[in-house]
């Protein structure tokens, strides 16, 4: 089943490519920041990148518990993504750990691992040939959290190399009604301590769907189904291979974006399948 996940992506990006009708300028009001900083849904990154010196603030929020492996993990998090040109964008997330429980560990509250992120829109949407815009996305881990205690997983560094790929669709509904629909799908991998004996790697992959719910497309649906795949087992706790769908709901405006969202994460066989419930707020500048 899961080793479908590829090739079904692929599929559903060839038939993005059939559709879209928008260009690199979305329609959607703006596209603001992700959880971890780059703009996107929720999860899943979009190629949109912020104007040339355009700021974007944010925090964050994620709750999770696990019965097998015995755990309850919150994560707080701030992100600040600025616009270095027309096509490439900057982004920073410093998350912050107040609970994480293990048998035998003691709760602590602490730092996890800061990360640096760079998205380059190599290619934009063309309404012309039909066709998706493409984006690359680069991020950097440091090891500023303790793998110990569970608030961080780096030993020495992480990177994270995914291509990023969307578009947006008019679909023709009866009564000569349209609706517009965003399409988002990003994929690569997370290389962790190359080299040593805490190294891992794992393959990543999101796909989402954004869905207006007003006329003026200021509350919209957020539709995301989530990966992450090894062929290592098992992998270290906090780093488990799992597939997650991800449902939301986003209120925005020029300046603010309010995003909630629900997660049913359905984890590797080892574990007992999780909730999580996930925030994201910013404002723009």
């Amino acid at each position: 089943m899961r080793q479908l996940i590829v090739p079904v992506s692929i599929f559903i990006l060839l038939n993005i490519a059939q559709t879209v009708v928008a260009s690199e300028t979305t329609q959607f009001i703006r596209i603001p920041s992700t959880l971890f900083g780059p703009s996107g849904l929720l999860l899943t990154q979009s190629i949109d990148t912020r104007e040339a010196k355009n700021l974007e603030l944010g925090i964050g929020f994620s709750s999770e518990e696990s019965k097998q492996p015995d755990f309850t993990e919150t994560m707080a998090t701030a992100t600040a993504t600025l616009g270095l040109s027309s096509t490439i964008e900057a982004s920073v997330q410093v998350p912050y750990f107040t609970e994480v429980q293990y048998p035998g560990t003691e709760s602590s509250s602490e730092l996890g691992d800061l990360n640096l992120s760079l998205k380059w829109r190599f290619m934009d949407a063309s309404p012309d040939l039909n066709f998706p815009g493409f984006a690359l996305s680069f991020t950097v881990f440091f090891p500023t959290g303790d793998p110990k205690t569970g608030s961080g997983t780096v030993e020495s560094r992480g990177v994270k190399a995914l291509i990023v790929s969307s578009a947006e669709a008019e679909i023709v509904l009866p009564f000569k009604k349209t609706l517009l629909l965003g399409f988002y799908a990003d994929g690569g991998i997370y290389i962790q301590d190359s080299g040593d004996p805490t190294e891992e790697k794992h393959g990543v992959i999101d796909l989402g769907f954004l869905i207006p719910l007003t006329s003026s497309k200021n509350i919209q649906l957020l539709l995301e189904g989530n990966g992450r795949l090894s062929r290592e087992k098992p992998m270290p706790i906090g780093e488990a291979e799992y597939l997650a769908g991800t449902l939301g709901l986003r209120y925005v405006t020029h300046h603010i974006a309010l995003t909630g969202g629900w997660q049913r994460r359905l984890n590797e066989k080892e574990s007992e399948d999780t909730d999580l419930f996930l925030f994201q707020g910013s404002y723009t500048f």
